[in-house]
């Protein structure tokens, strides 16, 4: 039996709860969390003793180890502190991504797993899905030729952008992570993974172009309660349209402290950020980027990162030298073509054992599944990384922020 503890039981919290409980063979039996409807859930939906539901993360790691391994789903900015008391209690870790907001403090928690033998993973799931897997696989297996060119768009989506890159945790970078990060170091991983060698010079570009007060519309005002009516009506970021909306379908950052409060009254609230307009907010995460890398071999990728989509979606299209392929995550179908013959239509999904509009295309499911077998086992995985690989792509994205800060100069990586 293996046993675990989840330390911030805010939504990807909760969600590997529902992984842990639908497993046989393990069980949760103990939760960190800050609010108290939260740790309320903890206990009544999964049967955590109370005694077991620690009000913050110190009280639970001075309670000593209490399991053989911790999911660490708390804020970017407090992955580092929790990640190291964590290893030096003995814990082996699944961390949310990102692992840390710098490249040190990303350095530190490998050097001590790596000193003290234990086992840390990032949530890539992207390598998880059947998607990616598949397209692994067609790479691995030659399909392609070569890679050559690789070209990535996280199409984020204008009202996922707005709930949690305007309104949301991740809307000051200084506090949380550059957008790159907080967002693509799930793209630059695939990218990585999918290329199957080093990245050696990155560049990039970007900037806030339209979140801030040179586009708010004529009569608008900071909240949206005083917003006048007719710019209301038009406007897609009404806080009082958008996040009823949302709080229904369970997509909002940053609203773990929700719980069962009236969502109106929440709005209402001016102590609170998700009323405020989303072009008088005090943001500056980026709502567009785009990042070149160069590989060993000379091969090339680029990624696109978007606030400006209907649909939140990743589209890649990986070009080699005797094949191509593209397609859309979410539709999960692969558009393959061996130079020469016809195009093949591949249902990716046709033998996912979850339903893969659940959880990044079925990828938490398949994490979940390999962190349990990396601890107990230690059987290998095509799709596994170690915190060791996953601080490369982490390196890239942060040295691509320093490089969009400096008008897009290439900055070799050594």
């Amino acid at each position: 039996m293996n046993t675990f503890a989840i330390v911030g039981f805010g939504s990807r919290g909760a969600m590997f709860a529902g992984l842990i409980a639908r497993d046989k063979d393990s069980r949760l039996v103990a939760v960190a969390e800050k609010f108290p409807h939260n740790r309320r859930r903890a206990q009544e939906e999964f049967g955590v003793p109370e005694a077991m539901c620690f009000a913050d993360a110190d009280a639970f790691f001075n309670a000593g180890k209490l399991c053989d391994a911790v999911f660490i789903c708390t804020q970017d900015a407090q992955h580092y502190e929790h990640a190291v008391k964590a290893l030096e209690l003995g814990y082996d870790v699944c961390l949310e991504k990102p692992a840390a907001v710098n490249i040190e403090q990303c350095i530190g928690i490998r050097d001590l797993a790596n000193k003290l033998g234990r086992k840390v993973m990032l949530t890539h799931v992207l390598r998880y899905s059947p998607f990616y897997k598949k397209i692994k696989a067609l790479i691995d297996e030659g399909a392609l030729g070569k890679v050559v060119t690789l070209n990535q768009t996280e199409n984020v989506a204008y009202w996922h952008f707005g709930l949690s890159y305007v309104r949301g945790p991740w809307r000051d970078m200084e506090k949380s992570t550059p957008t790159i990060i907080a967002k693509c170091c799930h793209d630059l991983d695939i990218i990585g993974w999918l290329m199957g060698e080093k990245c050696t010079a990155v560049n990039s570009f970007g900037g806030l172009y339209y979140y801030n007060e040179k586009n708010a519309p004529e009569k608008s005002a900071a909240f949206c309660k005083d917003c006048d009516e007719s710019v209301r009506k038009k406007c897609l970021y009404d806080a009082y349209k958008i996040y009823p909306e949302r709080v229904k379908k369970a997509v909002v950052g940053g609203l773990s402290e929700y719980g069962d409060r009236d969502i109106y009254e929440l709005l209402a609230d001016e102590k609170h950020v998700w009323g405020k307009c989303v072009f008088h907010c005090d943001n500056d995460a980026v709502d567009h980027q785009v990042v070149d890398m160069l590989y060993e071999s000379g091969a090339t990728a680029h990624l696109t990162m978007t606030a400006f989509s209907e649909r939140c979606y990743r589209f890649i299209k990986v070009h080699g030298t005797e094949g191509e392929v593209y397609g859309d995550m979410e539709e999960g179908v692969l558009h393959y073509t061996r130079f020469g013959g016809k195009e093949e239509l591949i249902d990716v999904n046709a033998d996912s054992e979850v339903d893969t509009d659940d959880g990044h295309g079925g990828g938490d499911y398949y994490l979940y599944r390999d962190f349990k077998e990396y601890i107990t086992t230690g059987k290998p995985s095509v799709s596994r990384t170690s915190i060791d690989k996953s601080i490369e792509s982490h390196l890239v994205g942060f040295l691509a922020e320093e490089s969009r800060k400096n008008g897009g100069k290439t900055i070799q990586i050594r």
